[in-house]
C-alpha cells in the first residue's frame, strides 16, 4: 500500500481540492540524458531532490469524483510544485474529469424516489 504525503487540501467552491505526493517508480535513468542521470541519482540518494510522483483529486462532500497521476517529478522542495504551474495544470484537469460523474450523480439523484426511501425505514 502507497503512503502518500499531502502537499495541498483547499476548497474550491463546492469541491476539495487534495494534492499529494508518494515514491516514483520510475528510475530517473529512465526518464533524464546519460550525462546527468547520475547527478541526479545521488542528489535522489542524499535527499537533495525528491523524486515523486503526484496525485490530485476532487472529492464533492467526501465523494471522490475524479484524480490524475503525473510521475517523474523532481524538486529540491517538492511544494514547489504547488507554484510552478504543474500542479495547478493537473487540478485543472482533474477538474475536468470530475465533471462527468457529477452530472451522471445529479442525473441519478434527481431519479430517487423519496417516498421509495421512506418505505426502507418503516
Amino acid at each position: 500500500m502507497r503512503h502518500y504525503d499531502e502537499l495541498l487540501r483547499e476548497q474550491r467552491g463546492p469541491f476539495t481540492i487534495v494534492v499529494d505526493k508518494t515514491w516514483e517508480d520510475l528510475s530517473p535513468r529512465d526518464m533524464f540524458e546519460e550525462d546527468d542521470v547520475e547527478e541526479i541519482c545521488r542528489k535522489i540518494d542524499n535527499c537533495t531532490y525528491d523524486w515523486f510522483m503526484l496525485r490530485t483529486r476532487v472529492f464533492f462532500m467526501d465523494v471522490e469524483l475524479a484524480a490524475n497521476y503525473l510521475g517523474g517529478c523532481l524538486y529540491e522542495n517538492p511544494k514547489d510544485v504547488l507554484v510552478d504551474g504543474t500542479a495547478e495544470d493537473q487540478i485543472y484537469q482533474t477538474l475536468l474529469e470530475a465533471k462527468q460523474p457529477l452530472i451522471k450523480l445529479k442525473e441519478k439523484f434527481a431519479q430517487v424516489d423519496m417516498d421509495s426511501v421512506d418505505a426502507l425505514l418503516v
